[in-house]
């Protein structure tokens, strides 16, 4: 791979202050982990989870931000090839969630090593449970993790991290890079935690729940390639999203 065609997924700015388009995105992957740590593993109030909305959202401008037009198009920023993969997508979304929740629920049942359990504590529900009704509960929490998450991680994992690396190096070592890059940041929602001792990491359920999120990933990614788009994806990972809450709210809660 030359490095013409690397830097030609950048901007002029970019190319020239990075020189390589994965060490950009080396950078905004640190960056973008500690802002979601915090906003995960701060304190409990709503104005610091509110940070992990504007996390997702800030992720829905990155492409424009420091990709250039060829470099949008290389990731997925296209019509889509193969329009059964919009089918294709949903089912392979609601399966990974589905099998997600199973394992979950098989293991550990209603406890807090159910790593949606533990995601459901994130959303701070508390009191709102009784105050409004189910539907409009699910609804409120539901609409944000299927347009936020779904588009912000898609474009920056599926599609700037995974072509910064196949570039650099080749098409299965972006799969294995976006997909440990993809599980270890979703170690914030369950794995990782931290109490007044300190930080803590959950070795067997943390390491199963990332495996999980890794095969996820993978399954987006044959979403994108087998489609020749972004969007399969997008869609496969917000009905994943759906999916889970309705297991959360209608199962676990």
């Amino acid at each position: 791979m030359t490095m013409t065609k690397n830097n030609s997924l950048l901007r002029p700015l970019w190319q020239r202050m990075f020189g390589q388009a994965w060490v950009l995105n080396l950078v905004l992957f640190v960056l973008l982990g500690a802002w979601r740590a915090y906003g995960i593993l701060g304190p409990e109030t709503e104005s610091v989870r509110q940070l992990i909305l504007l996390g997702f959202l800030l992720m829905w401008f990155l492409p424009f931000i420091f990709f250039s037009k060829s470099g949008r198009q290389t990731m997925g920023f296209k019509k889509v090839e193969r329009p059964i993969w919009l089918l294709w997508g949903p089912l392979l979304g609601a399966t990974a969630s589905l099998v997600a929740f199973a394992v979950g629920f098989l293991l550990y049942g209603r406890n807090e090593n159910n790593w949606f359990i533990t995601i459901s504590e994130q959303y701070l529900i508390g009191d709102l449970i009784s105050q409004l009704p189910m539907p409009v509960l699910i609804a409120m929490f539901t609409i944000p993790a299927m347009t936020f998450s779904p588009i912000g991680e898609e474009f920056f994992f599926r599609g700037m991290i995974h072509e910064s690396v196949r570039a650099h190096w080749s098409e299965r070592v972006a799969i294995l890079v976006n997909a440990l890059a993809f599980g270890g940041v979703h170690l914030l929602h369950y794995g990782i935690t931290r109490d007044a001792s300190g930080w803590h990491f959950l070795l067997v359920p943390g390491s199963l729940w990332m495996l999980l999120m890794m095969g996820t990933s993978w399954l987006f990614t044959l979403c994108r390639r087998r489609s020749g788009s972004i969007w399969p994806a997008v869609v496969a990972h917000s009905v994943f999203n759906l999916v889970m809450n309705l297991t959360i709210f209608l199962i676990l809660l």
